[in-house]
């Protein structure tokens, strides 16, 4: 039964590496919308608003705005020159798609450099800078790649620093912000961190899902019937998750429900009336995968 278990286990890890390797043309085409509505944004909404932005994006930008370089070729030759170094520090499909991204990205910043015109509004060009960002950057992540060697700095630092990557990538884009403060003035810093705060929502909100549920966490002593009634009047199954209480050692069970934000009014409603003192956790969950969500119920 051990072999039979030991062969079954490493057949699944097989499979699941083979599925996070495997390149798929839907990625890819992903990768260029995202790629592409990235480098819109910075030409038509960062540059003309005389913005920054963090990481390796932020210091093409700033050798525009100090030499006139192209923003295109310095990012083409810059993230080349990080992925010769880093390039095992990620996988072969990651490569890839980052590789295509930064080729798209390059691609489109040079033969867009000269369309682009300044907005009325310098706050309404820095929210749609953040949003087009965002999206783009979002796009990418979630198609399975990054957007260019920002991440490859963050992995050195990781490793030969031993800082996280999330602390390493902050500290980038502090550095790459904070010096175009100092070059440019306060104003242009506040702007450019307007925008990265709205990209930074956005990527994360792309990137993660829009599928948003709720999950809810159910303490009662009513607990079979508060589940029965869900189940019939939502038509979402509960998790039943054995439970004590730390202080007074009663054992008890808990509940535990993803449904949509529509029917949250109507479950507390339900768990009210059926017990006034039940204990409901409410929190925000990002994406849902499975039965019920992404597939129908059988």
């Amino acid at each position: 039964m051990n072999v039979r278990k030991t062969s079954t286990t490493t057949e699944t890890r097989r499979r699941a590496f083979e599925a996070m390797q495997l390149i798929s043309w839907k990625d890819i085409f992903w990768v260029i919308i995202g790629s592409s509505i990235l480098a819109f944004g910075i030409n038509y909404f960062t540059i003309p608003n005389d913005l920054s932005e963090g990481g390796l994006i932020g210091i093409t930008v700033i050798f525009y705005y100090l030499y006139g370089w192209d923003t295109g070729l310095v990012s083409l030759l810059a993230n080349a020159l990080l992925f010769v170094v880093g390039y095992r520090f990620l996988s072969r499909k990651t490569m890839l798609y980052s590789v295509i991204s930064v080729a798209v990205t390059s691609f489109v910043l040079s033969s867009t450099a000269n369309l682009a015109t300044s907005s009325d509004s310098r706050l309404i060009g820095t929210v749609y800078a953040g949003i087009l960002i965002g999206v783009g950057i979002g796009l990418v992540i979630r198609a399975g790649g990054t957007t260019g060697g920002g991440v490859i700095i963050a992995r050195l630092m990781n490793k030969y620093l031993n800082l996280s990557i999330a602390v390493s990538m902050f500290i980038i884009d502090v550095a790459v912000v904070g010096a175009s403060g100092f070059l440019f003035g306060e104003e242009t810093m506040l702007y450019t961190l307007i925008a990265i705060i709205i990209g930074s929502y956005l990527i994360d909100l792309v990137s993660e899902g829009l599928n948003v549920r709720e999950a809810v966490t159910i303490i009662s002593h009513r607990q079979e019937e508060i589940a029965t009634i869900l189940t019939e009047t939502l038509g979402r199954s509960a998790t039943v998750i054995h439970s004590h209480g730390h202080f007074t050692k009663q054992k008890n069970d808990m509940l535990y429900m993803i449904v949509d934000k529509r029917q949250l009014a109507p479950l507390k409603q339900i768990v009210e009336a059926a017990d006034p003192r039940a204990f409901v956790v409410i929190h925000k969950v990002r994406e849902v995968i499975g039965e019920g969500f992404t597939y129908p119920s059988r």
